[in-house]
């Protein structure tokens, strides 16, 4: 992919990273339990931008230079110098991540974390041509394996509909705000996974971070106000929440970006997705999610297809992945039966 190898210290940064994600996603949903969504998004932002800018603080201290390299035209079509073009990407990218954050914390506020954030193992799926257009990585043929056990995770979540007709589940993926919200928000990340990529590449970790945290901040700081909120109240008695999901999001960012150095874009959030399992856990840990059986025989299928778009599979081991995955889940189905009925 794109003559990227596989790298031990980048596989190491991808897991790391998508621990972090599940647990950020964890404070996410406590930081926004009954609190408007725009003023509590600025400050868990505010928690990030400020870490990311003493970061970059004490890197400058230590004589480490500010610099934007050129990596060619922008999209491969108006050449520029650097500084416009990283500015450009940069405006895309951040105007992306708000619509993308709108739309994710919204789904952590009306679905259950154990029904929402499987979908977005989708990412990936999107990924696939995205990353061919931008960045000319192009994930082999066999990958789409992984692309069909994904789907066919996402429609197992819904198995009880199959009794009311064979389009049930696809109806219900698309009518569950929540399932829908995180769709969205999967296409969106296939587009702005790529563009950290080129920012990173222009610039380093720690730069498009502080870019980054700084641009969302001035966005939801502009969103709330439109909407006339009240920071005070979306801050007070939920301090420890968004500090909590503002140092976990800043780590897992800088996680995911500092393995672009090492991984495929592709491999990295194939790997971050990965932790669709947790998350299902995680609702039932922390959120009293119950009845949540179809939620883990779903994301576990969404995880196998995770990994065939993450390991470098033959067609032969793919297609073993894929039998022993959809027996898997047969089996699970039928065991379960009962319960569901």
């Amino acid at each position: 992919m794109g003559g990227l190898q596989l790298s031990s210290f980048g596989l190491l940064l991808a897991a790391a990273m998508s621990v972090t994600n599940v647990l950020t996603d964890v404070w996410r949903k406590r930081a926004l339990d009954k609190r408007d969504l725009f003023p509590v998004t600025f400050w868990m932002r505010v928690a990030v931008a400020v870490l990311f800018v003493a970061i970059e603080l004490a890197r400058m201290a230590s004589g480490t230079p500010l610099a934007i390299r050129d990596t060619g035209p922008l999209f491969g079509l108006v050449q520029l110098a650097p500084l416009p073009t990283f500015l450009a990407y940069l405006v895309i990218d951040v105007a992306l991540i708000t619509v993308v954050m709108w739309l994710y914390f919204r789904a952590l506020q009306i679905s259950p974390l154990s029904m929402c954030i499987p979908f977005l193992a989708f990412t990936p799926v999107f990924l696939i041509p995205t990353t061919c257009v931008l960045l000319g990585q192009r994930p082999q043929a066999v990958k789409l394996l992984g692309v069909a056990l994904i789907v066919a995770g996402s429609l197992a979540m819904h198995r009880t509909l199959f009794a009311v007709g064979w389009l049930a589940p696809v109806k219900a993926v698309i009518q569950e705000k929540g399932s829908r919200y995180m769709l969205l928000v999967a296409f969106i990340f296939s587009l702005t996974n790529p563009l950290d990529k080129k920012l990173v590449d222009m610039s380093d970790v720690y730069i498009e971070a502080v870019a980054y945290g700084t641009g969302l901040v001035i966005s939801f700081y502009l969103l709330a106000r439109s909407q006339k909120a009240d920071f005070l109240a979306a801050a007070r008695g939920n301090g420890k929440w968004i500090a909590m999901a503002g140092l976990f999001d800043a780590v897992s960012l800088l996680f995911q970006l500092a393995s672009y150095t090492y991984l495929a874009v592709v491999i990295t959030v194939s790997i971050k997705r990965a932790g669709i399992v947790l998350s299902v856990f995680a609702g039932w840990l922390f959120f009293r999610e119950r009845g949540i059986t179809d939620q883990v025989i779903a994301a576990s299928v969404m995880f196998c297809g995770v990994l065939i778009l993450y390991l470098p599979l033959t067609l032969a081991q793919a297609l073993a992945v894929v039998a022993a995955t959809l027996a898997g889940m047969s089996a699970a189905l039928y065991a379960t039966r009962a319960k569901t009925a």
